[in-house]
């Protein structure tokens, strides 16, 4: 590196996860072996989200881009732009600011991202200048223990007759709930489902899932379009059949939450969003299913008994993860026992778009 031994930048408390209206401090720390004649240091502060995807329709392919800078600042923390000689020996230049309130989670989709970062640069007169980047993320403040999220216990039903064409076997009737609406990665959502199915045949079983929704939203010249894409990170599968004639369920049944990134709504680019379903697994024809929006937070419950929210190094969006094993305990002989798929899972699309009601539940 020459004169330069040493470049970095460092987090106070080596924190490289903040939230919107939090103070970021740190230092840039520089090393010379000899004098350096430059101009001083600029600090640089980003943020971008940030798509692109392409669509072809009868050999015409059309690319959707979308950006948007959500973080732009710049600031000398060393020298003011006039050119002199800094001496040799290693520095400290101490730096802060304060992020916007505004500001989305971080984010990396198979579409595009949010991401955050700082860079230190040398100005060298008549010379290359000397940078240095550290990226750093933000999660938005989502407390799971506001009453918006515990005052009512979500919960969907419904029923089909089952049967093609005039050969119905009769109705399958499907109600769940949830515990509350808000979570964080590491704590389990318990849920209670019961199946009555009066029909006369034997049902595969019960599953769920949770889903992540991500909407992107780019432009191709002048026209604008949003690509919606979802992805099953958990899955829990019923160990037994649903007999005809039967009625089964699960009483506040755990089901895990692997390491995902929060519910986002404040990029115009990317919107990120939690769904959990639970299906009637029909041997033959359409699977019967209830859906429940979650909200994926950032605040541990303060009455979980899960483990805690996990720390900045291991929340990130994770493409099909291997789902973890769940062995729970039976309280009734009619309650279906879950057993975990452990292979990956394929992302597919949903046309479920996002509630128009429920974005407004982020700006509390």
């Amino acid at each position: 590196m020459g004169k330069l031994s040493e470049f970095v930048i460092v987090f106070d408390k080596n924190c490289k996860l903040f939230h919107p209206g939090q103070t970021v401090s740190g230092s840039v720390v520089m090393a010379l072996t000899k004098p350096m004649k430059m101009k001083g240091i600029k600090l640089t502060v980003q943020g971008k989200a940030w798509c692109f995807w392409s669509e072809t329709h009868a050999e015409l392919t059309t690319y959707y881009q979308g950006s948007e800078s959500l973080l732009g600042v710049q600031v000398w923390i060393h020298g003011n732009s006039t050119k002199f000689t800094n001496e040799a020996g290693r520095f400290s230049y101490p730096f802060n600011f304060v992020l916007p309130l505004t500001l989305p989670s971080s984010f990396e989709g198979s579409h595009g991202f949010i991401r955050y970062h700082i860079s230190a640069e040398i100005d060298k007169p008549w010379k290359v200048n000397l940078k240095t980047t550290t990226a750093f993320g933000v999660h938005e403040l989502i407390d799971t223990n506001l009453p918006i999220y515990n005052s009512v216990r979500p919960s969907g039903s419904t029923h089909k007759n089952v049967g093609c064409c005039c050969c119905t076997s009769g109705p399958l009737e499907l109600t769940v709930s949830i515990d509350r609406r808000a979570y964080c990665p590491g704590e389990h959502i318990l849920i209670t489902a019961k199946v009555q199915n009066n029909t006369t045949t034997d049902m595969n079983g019960m599953i769920a899932k949770l889903y992540r929704h991500v909407e992107y939203c780019g432009k191709a010249i002048v026209f604008k379009k949003f690509k919606t894409t979802s992805e099953k990170i958990a899955i829990m599968k019923s160990a037994r059949s649903i007999p005809k004639g039967q009625s089964c369920f699960w009483e506040n049944q755990p089901f895990l939450i692997p390491a995902t990134c929060p519910t986002s709504f404040k990029s115009s680019v990317i919107k990120v969003w939690y769904e959990l379903s639970v299906e009637i697994n029909v041997s033959w024809g359409s699977n019967l299913t209830a859906k429940i929006i979650v909200v994926m937070g950032t605040v541990q419950h303060l009455l979980s008994k899960s483990a805690p929210c996990l720390n900045s190094q291991s929340i990130e969006c994770q493409t099909n993860p291997v789902l973890q094993n769940q062995t729970p305990s039976l309280a009734d002989t009619n309650q279906l026992s879950p057993v975990i798929d452990q292979q990956p899972v394929n992302p597919k699309l949903l046309s479920q778009p996002p509630p128009k009601n429920y974005g407004s539940m982020n700006k509390l």
